[in-house]
């Protein structure tokens, strides 16, 4: 499904409209809809994330994704990514931080809120660390480094 424009309704995680939707004049409505987890499996999702020179976007063609990025290496921060990359991919947000404490991945996957989130931590960010949470499977992730003349080319 392609996607649309950027919804964003009080209180929860920016979602992609369908197409469909604002052709039918339904975006307004959208915005108000709460999205259940089962439309979630089935809609185009994304996450940005910025720290320092760097900026980070991750897209997936249906499901839900978090992404974070933040500076520093060490595992204070890396922990941190991991949780951050998890709150938003859930829709939780920081809101949900409390309960979002000792995250522990195995082979690739973290248990929370009753779900298996699949993990992956990022290289490519000089002195940063950027990590990936999705709820289904990340076969690949591709990455390109724009300069910001390409970035903002018109």
């Amino acid at each position: 499904m392609p996607a649309g424009e950027i919804l964003f309704a009080p209180g929860a995680k920016p979602r992609l409209a369908p197409p469909a939707a604002l052709a039918a004049g339904e975006a307004q409505c959208a915005q108000r809809r709460i999205i259940t987890s089962h439309d979630e499996r089935a809609a185009p999702d994304f996450s940005i994330s910025h720290a320092g020179p760097w900026v980070a976007c991750a897209a997936l063609t249906s499901g839900r994704v978090g992404l974070d990025l933040e500076m520093g290496t060490d595992e204070r921060i890396a922990q941190w990514v991991l949780r951050e990359a998890l709150l938003k991919a859930s829709g939780e947000g920081l809101r949900g931080l409390r309960e979002v404490q000792d995250l522990a991945v195995h082979e690739g996957r973290v248990r929370w809120g009753g779900e298996s989130w699949r993990v992956r931590r990022l290289g490519g960010f000089d002195a940063a660390s950027a990590c990936i949470v999705c709820s289904r499977e990340i076969a690949a992730v591709d990455s390109h480094a724009l300069s910001p003349a390409e970035l903002f080319v018109t």
